[in-house]
């Protein structure tokens, strides 16, 4: 068992009970010690567990840098959104000195008493929405906000992605997002509006849009393309990239939001048998 007086000293620990902590500290397992130098995190993997950084301090590397773009401390949560979603790692995580972690992984978190792993996942929830929050920028934040119409606002609960909203306006060239996960893309000089299901972007165009854009005296560069159904597509401006994938992440947020007051719901209203 660990000493419970690592969690008192971090903050993300401040408001679980004195035998939640002691709970968390008794699950040897759920601590992992890294020396200087060691990858803890590669962006790409698969893994979906979040971290808690102790001791020790960890840097952040996104593709193309070379150069870390971030310095996590102790009191750091990372990973939590592949550990939210099961996407792929979005950065990479390499302990600049010897680091000690909690590991929270789908498997440990079933150890752990309902009430425990409850309150973890309401912590991460909230954590996610305030890093969305402050990812979205001037472009897009009108677009986003609490909703004040929700008792809960104030406690940020959730992120309401409002529909008919535009997302990205340049030069004729016009995305709504207009509900259900699906938006609008208007092209006012070619006289186009197209509905679509919004999904991750790439920069692998296929062939096909790849000559339909340069017939257009356009060039492929300026494009990204999105999936459609199982064989169909589209393309949106790189300039959108971050109107778009913001979009995206905060309705994922609104989605787990909504799968955990519905949990929260079904809970209250369970009927034990007898």
């Amino acid at each position: 068992m660990f000493d419970v007086q690592l969690l008192e000293k971090i903050k993300f620990f401040s408001d679980f009970t004195p035998q939640a902590k002691a709970e968390i500290a008794s699950l040897d397992t759920l601590f992992k010690k890294y020396p200087a130098n060691a990858p803890i995190i590669n962006e790409g993997d698969e893994s979906g567990s979040f971290f808690v950084l102790l001791q020790g301090k960890v840097n952040v590397y996104k593709k193309p840098n070379v150069n870390p773009i971030n310095e996590l401390k102790p009191g750091a949560i990372f990973g939590e959104i592949a550990f939210l979603s099961s996407k792929p790692r979005g950065a990479s995580i390499v302990a600049i000195e010897p680091c000690i972690l909690l590991e929270f992984d789908r498997k440990i978190m079933h150890d752990l008493s309902p009430d425990v792993r409850d309150f973890l996942k309401d912590k991460l929830i909230t954590i996610l929405v305030t890093h969305l929050n402050d990812i979205i920028d001037l472009r897009t934040k009108e677009t986003f906000g609490l909703d004040t119409s929700n008792p809960h606002a104030a406690e940020m609960i959730g992120v309401k992605v409002e529909v008919n909203k535009q997302i990205f306006a340049q030069e004729g060239y016009f995305i709504y997002y207009v509900g259900n996960g699906e938006a609008v893309i208007e092209n006012k000089s070619e006289g186009t509006r197209n509905k679509v299901r919004m999904s991750e972007l790439t920069e692998q165009i296929p062939g096909k849009f790849v000559n339909a854009i340069k017939s257009a005296n356009r060039d492929p560069d300026d494009y990204l393309y999105g999936q459609f159904g199982d064989f169909g597509g589209y393309l949106v401006l790189k300039a959108a990239r971050h109107a778009w994938k913001s979009t995206l992440m905060a309705i994922q947020a609104e989605k787990f939001d909504l799968g955990r007051k519905s949990d929260a719901f079904r809970s209250r209203n369970l009927e034990i048998p007898q």
